[in-house]
């Protein structure tokens, strides 16, 4: 209780119907049927019935609070639990019935605690997760406006008089729409289901297996072209 309250909102209202909401805890419904309990010395109907399972509640013979968990974000709220990292610990070593001077830096010690099928999935090196299909992360940019990337030790002279510095996914997107009938059949970002980039000669290849999802960088209105340039990919065919 705070401030005489009750800290979990209860007693809720009465409800004729379930109320299932965007990132938020379902409305659960309530009937008003009239129906009270004495609960120490205090009477109690349906606004105050907390959610629970009957089987749950029979089969352990205790109180297991249940809530709809049905949402496609419920999703990612499982993979982040899962792969949020070990537990960590904090320990310290002294001697048995022994009094030893306080060692500020030394009591301190930062570790992890893994269980032990955990540490012998890892040792055998076993899969943690798998992704599929892949996601093909698209370059979006304006005319002469395209990253380029290069290794410290390479001549910049060169880079720049290199024909290969011109290129990028959407250049190359452009350039096979005018020469492949068959790419004419599908927009930027569905290239990649049947097209494969490769990153040394920078083209587009047919690709020979596995599909991949294409998704064009985000961006948004206060980019201006840009922002318009990301639409028309989207929706036209067969840009030039």
């Amino acid at each position: 209780m705070k401030k005489g309250l009750c800290k979990n909102k209860y007693p809720r209202s009465f409800l004729r119907q379930t109320i299932v909401g965007d990132d938020s805890y379902p409305i659960y419904r309530r009937r008003n049927d009239g129906q009270q309990v004495k609960v120490r010395n205090k009477y109690l109907d349906n606004r105050w019935i907390i959610p629970y399972n009957p089987y749950l509640l029979s089969r352990y013979n205790c109180h297991i609070n249940v809530e709809i968990c049905s949402g496609i974000k419920a999703m990612k709220y499982i993979y982040k639990y899962i792969y949020k990292g070990h537990d960590k610990i904090s320990v310290s070593f002294s001697q048995k019935n022994g009094e030893q001077p306080f060692d500020e830096i030394k009591q301190y010690q930062d570790g992890r605690w893994v269980s032990a099928p955990e540490a012998l999935w890892r040792i055998f090196e076993f899969d943690l997760n798998e992704m599929y299909k892949s996601v093909c992360n698209l370059q979006l940019h304006l005319e002469d406006q395209q990253s380029i990337y290069y290794k410290d030790n390479q001549n910049l002279v060169d880079i720049l008089k290199s024909n290969a510095r011109k290129k990028s996914m959407l250049t190359e997107f452009f350039r096979i729409n005018k020469s492949n009938s068959e790419a004419k059949k599908y927009l930027y970002r569905e290239i990649p289901k049947k097209y494969v980039w490769d990153k040394t000669k920078k083209i587009w290849k047919p690709r020979q297996r596995y599909d991949q999802i294409g998704r064009i960088n985000s961006t948004n209105p206060s980019d201006g072209e840009r922002y318009f340039l990301r639409i028309l990919l989207n929706h036209v065919y067969v840009p030039t």
